[in-house]
């Protein structure tokens, strides 16, 4: 019997991460083990803010982030300086194109990261059956996965599917995250604030 009443349902606890500042106007406090499907059009900022993201995770728990898409390259390697991830050094560690399988390998090992990010869905050639299989395998870990874009949604059908299935939907664009949260918050999170155009100088008027 998995019933349970309304006393027992107001009562219970929740295991959350306590968000602070930007990030819990966006997200609020999540469970741990919340899912997050991010998408959006190239150059618009998506790896930008999975980054930014993951280092303010580590200091919950250890990051892994599968780079399926970019592999160890320089555009990666420029995001980590960019974002000072040796602030986080041991905390977070990349996969260089970890396939499903090793992926799922270095899960189960004890000790395993708590946070996941899959960069991207759509290069990966991950389903959402193997989603439902391996958030099913590892029930309190956290989840997040990035899918390309097509008229603002997400671009494949195992994405679109998945969409209804994660907590935590994140659009990007023009480097900014838009949410939509179970959780709360929902407030855009500004990912990088492009300086502003300088005047042209009036020749006639300096």
């Amino acid at each position: 019997m998995r019933g349970i009443g309304i006393n027992q349902l107001l009562n219970k606890e929740f295991d959350v991460y306590e968000f602070a500042d930007a990030w819990y106007a966006s997200f609020n406090s999540p469970e741990k083990n919340f899912k997050a499907l991010v998408y959006g059009l190239p150059g618009n900022g998506k790896t930008e803010f999975c980054i930014k993201w993951a280092k303010y995770l580590t200091q919950f728990g250890k990051v892994y982030y599968n780079s399926f898409e970019q592999g160890v390259s320089k555009s990666l390697q420029d995001a980590a300086t960019r974002n000072n991830l040796k602030e986080v050094s041991g905390k977070m560690i990349f996969g260089n194109k970890e396939t499903l399988e090793e992926m799922t390998d270095r899960l189960s090992r004890r000790n395993s990261p708590k946070i996941i990010f899959i960069d991207s869905l759509d290069y990966m050639n991950f389903t959402d059956g193997q989603y439902k299989q391996l958030t099913e395998r590892f029930p309190k870990k956290a989840f997040i996965i990035i899918c390309w874009e097509k008229s603002q949604k997400p671009q494949s059908n195992y994405a679109k599917k998945i969409e209804y299935m994660v907590d935590v939907k994140i659009r990007v664009q023009n480097f900014k995250a838009y949410p939509r949260c179970r959780f709360g918050g929902n407030v855009p999170y500004v990912i990088w604030n492009k300086p502003k155009a300088k005047p042209e100088r009036n020749l006639f008027n300096p």
